[in-house]
């Protein structure tokens, strides 16, 4: 079953998933820790489980084929919300 099936699109994967999901696309994180300079294995573990890790995510999201956002949309989200239209936006004048 697809990921996209499991969760809705503002639930975060659990590290246990993401784990599962590197294992089985037959790597591990020392491995990719190694291919991606990281000097000592553990480091990647180490940024991973931070939320404000962007380039430990990205090495991760890369290698199974997806984007840092859908596997982790809560630590993606705005903290401004979307205007639709210029009369929702306070700094913009309407006629």
């Amino acid at each position: 079953m697809s990921k996209s099936l499991i969760h809705s699109p503002v639930e975060d994967w659990t590290q246990i998933e993401v784990l599962a999901a590197v294992k089985a696309r037959g790597s591990s994180f020392p491995k990719l820790a190694l291919e991606n300079g990281y000097t000592n294995t553990r480091q990647l573990y180490h940024v991973f489980y931070r939320t404000n890790a962007p380039t430990a995510q990205k090495i991760i999201a890369e290698f199974l084929g997806r984007r840092p956002e859908e596997i982790w949309p809560s630590r993606y989200q705005s903290s401004v919300p979307k205007c639709t239209s210029p009369a929702e936006r306070p700094h913009v004048r309407v006629a």
